[in-house]
């Protein structure tokens, strides 16, 4: 509901996009010199359907990782001097960084559709769960909710991007026979097997089953708390925007010129 409101109230915004850039077009250019700012009303819907599809394109893109991890194409690895082990470990790290990122995108939502007026990059798990405002909401445990499912991986991100290092996907499972599959997987890389293909590609193929599984379960989850943030956020959202919009209506008809955003 909360997605689909605000695209609703876009609209008259996007219908005066799409003809302006019709007559670019016309013109051959690329964008407008155009700098007038927004109602403020359209600026509110517009930062907040941004910020709630920035959410939803980053859940998009755990099960694009998932969906890489289970799809290796191993004739492809072998041509670019990989094999599939290296392949997992790193679209599970991409994986590990997306998920982690939810719960900081989430707050960021929250501050807009609040109107805290903080900057993207202040938006921490104190300073907007513990606001006031939103305190006062269910909004503050959907947050919490949503860091909570999150939290456990931040090890295994920081790993990557602070150490240098990408999270062993056999540390993830606890699964021996993916350490041994990554020794095996590594000497038919350079030429020297000593396990068939087709006893590695069916050992592979069954690993891949329970990794999928074990992140199939985690988007599950994941996939809930955004729900449950997306339902609490929308009532918020649904009165400060009306609100808006009834402003600008009164200053139309008081002024017969809109306001422009402050």
């Amino acid at each position: 509901p909360l997605v689909r409101l605000a695209l609703e109230n876009l609209r008259p915004l996007l219908k005066r996009a799409e003809v302006g850039l019709l007559k670019l077009a016309e013109k051959g250019q690329v964008r407008s010199e155009d700098d007038t700012t927004l109602p403020e009303h359209e600026f509110y819907d517009q930062d907040v359907f941004r910020k709630a599809g920035a959410l939803v394109d980053a859940f998009d893109r755990l099960e694009q990782s998932q969906r890489l991890i289970e799809t290796a194409p191993e004739a492809a690895l072998h041509g670019a001097g990989l094999d599939r082990h290296t392949w997992i470990e790193y679209h599970y790290s991409y994986y590990l960084i997306t998920i982690v990122s939810l719960a900081d995108v989430a707050l960021v939502l929250a501050n807009g559709v609040f109107r805290l007026g903080n900057r993207e990059r202040d938006c921490k798990q104190d300073l907007i769960s513990r606001n006031w405002w939103v305190a006062q909401t269910p909004v503050k445990g959907a947050l919490e909710g949503l860091a909570k499912l999150t939290r456990p991986h931040k090890e295994g991100r920081n790993r990557h991007v602070h150490w240098g290092r990408l999270q062993p996907i056999a540390e993830v499972m606890e699964s021996k026979l993916l350490d041994q599959l990554k020794l095996y997987s590594f000497l038919q890389r350079v030429g020297k097997p000593v396990v068939a293909s087709s006893i590695l590609d069916q050992a592979y193929r069954l690993e891949i089953t329970k990794i999928s599984g074990t992140l199939d379960l985690e988007r599950a989850q994941i996939e809930g708390g955004i729900v449950a943030l997306f339902d609490a956020l929308f009532p918020i959202y649904k009165s400060r925007s009306e609100e808006l919009h009834q402003s600008w209506r009164r200053g139309m008809e008081t002024t017969g010129e809109p306001a422009e955003r402050k």
